[in-house]
């Protein structure tokens, strides 16, 4: 009986266990196969992250793409074998094409256009009529007008005009703060130099020259540092540093001006980016200074206040005005109206509100995409004799200013005017694993604009034959 019911319990046992085994076997088999799923999932999703925490480099990379042109980017280095490439879906222009504002407005009468003009041209640059120009002006850039911009708020404490530097653990960096500058700064050395985000307003001369390498405000054109870290450990930064939006707009009043030259330069001469100048509606104060590289203070001083200046049959430019309050005289807050008014005199000389000039074989670059708004100051370009070579001026954000002056050379790359420049990018990003099965892929749609902001438009990760999820 013993033996009978053991034989029993043999069989019994095996009808259960033979398929429990089985089913323990499947379950192991298809657990493994969803790790292996999950893990090349994993990988192709962090194959993108990693590819978007540097969104300025991947618009960057990715920007020589096309439609149905792949860029391949960097291995991510992980264990799974992953291949990620990315192509440009679309393109958007910094304006429209009805936003488009008149490229060059020259003031004075007799001036005419400059030496590699971009973009339209004002009907009545040069005219006898000095007051045509800006019959109707626009405060706000708008299509097909002159835009005469009004003047932002701007701090009226006067940080060091040295500049100050970063701390050694930061890297060689030297940065500017926004604020009102009295005395000249000048930058001629090979020192790293960043001007952080703001409004600075110059009664004095600002001069990059040797060697420089400035950077001014943050966004496209990355400098030495950045705002914040510029504003957290610059050694005995002011305590309140002025930092406003992104990019930097310089305000010239009194004497100020802009000087760039390559005087004791050699193999390298300087190179100087403004980076665009992008502000918050709400930030009233500095408002008027969105997408304004440099202005002057137009006018004449007149005891507290300025009036027009009305230089007949010559040159003649409304006093400039704040934004906030509105209409206000600009000497209200606390401008100063440039004295740098051109003279049709040939035996006066009057400086240049804006100063390109090179006497050496150095390369230089000037990369000014913002609006210039001179339209009493001259604008000067000279280069020595067969000096051409290497030397690169872009004023690309539209121009307005009494008149130019310019050399028989000039920069090799000369372009002064308005480019209506790309801003943002929109990129597919596909990364897909290389070995084993199944084979997994993510594809995102991702919006970069050129200074690194993103946004992820879509996000999909699927493995062939699958739903995606």
């Amino acid at each position: 009986m013993a033996m009978v019911m053991c034989m029993i319990f043999v069989i019994l046992g095996m009808m259960v266990i033979t398929p429990l085994l089985g089913y323990a076997a499947s379950v192991l088999r298809t657990s493994r196969i969803q790790t292996e799923k999950t893990d090349r999932a994993e990988a192709v999703r962090g194959a993108l992250r990693i590819a978007m925490a540097d969104p300025k480099a991947l618009y960057d990379t990715c920007s020589a793409s096309g439609l149905h042109s792949e860029v391949t980017l960097a291995n991510p280095g992980l264990d799974v074998g992953v291949h990620t490439v990315c192509t440009t879906v679309n393109s958007s222009a910094e304006l429209d094409d009805t936003e488009l504002r008149t490229a060059i407005i020259t003031t004075q009468v007799g001036s005419a256009a400059p030496v590699g003009a971009i973009g339209s041209t004002f009907a009545g640059n040069g005219g006898a009529d000095i007051q045509a120009w800006y019959a109707g002006a626009t405060a706000e850039s708008a299509g097909g007008t002159v835009w005469l911009p009004q003047l932002p708020s701007h701090a009226l404490n006067h940080p060091a005009n040295s500049g100050y530097m970063m701390p050694a653990w930061a890297g060689t960096c030297r940065v500017y703060f926004p604020g009102t500058y009295s005395a000249a700064v000048t930058v001629n050395d090979t020192v790293p130099t960043y001007f952080t985000s703001g409004v600075y307003y110059f009664e004095s001369t600002v001069t990059f020259s040797g060697a420089a390498n400035v950077v001014i405000g943050e966004g496209a054109a990355e400098g030495c540092t950045d705002d914040q870290d510029a504003a957290y450990n610059a050694i005995n930064a002011p305590s309140n540093h002025n930092i406003s939006g992104l990019g930097a707009t310089f305000v010239f009043g009194g004497a100020g001006r802009l000087i760039i030259n390559d005087t004791g330069a050699t193999g390298q001469g300087p190179r100087v980016s403004f980076n665009a100048r992008l502000v918050d509606p709400t930030d009233v104060g500095a408002a008027p200074s969105k997408g304004v590289s440099i202005a002057s203070v137009n006018g004449v001083l007149s005891g507290g206040s300025s009036t027009e200046l009305n230089l007949p049959n010559q040159l003649r430019v409304p006093r400039s005005t704040l934004g906030n309050p509105a209409g206000a005289d600009a000497v209200s807050g606390d401008y100063l109206p440039s004295t740098l008014v051109p003279s049709l005199d040939p035996m006066v000389t009057v400086n240049p509100i804006v100063d390109i000039s090179y006497t050496t074989g150095a390369a230089s670059t000037v990369f000014i995409p913002g609006y210039i708004a001179v339209p009493q100051g001259r604008i000067n370009i000279s280069v020595a004799p067969a000096m051409s070579a290497g030397k690169d001026v872009q004023l690309v954000g539209g121009v307005l200013a009494a008149l130019f002056t310019q050399t028989p050379d000039q920069p090799a790359n000369t372009q002064i005017g308005l480019i209506n420049r790309i801003v943002q990018k929109t990129f597919k990003l596909v990364g897909t694993t290389t070995e084993g099965n199944p084979q997994v892929s993510s594809v995102a749609i991702v919006q970069i604009n050129d200074y690194g902001e993103f946004a992820v438009n879509s996000w999909v990760t699927a493995s062939a034959g699958s739903a995606p999820s």
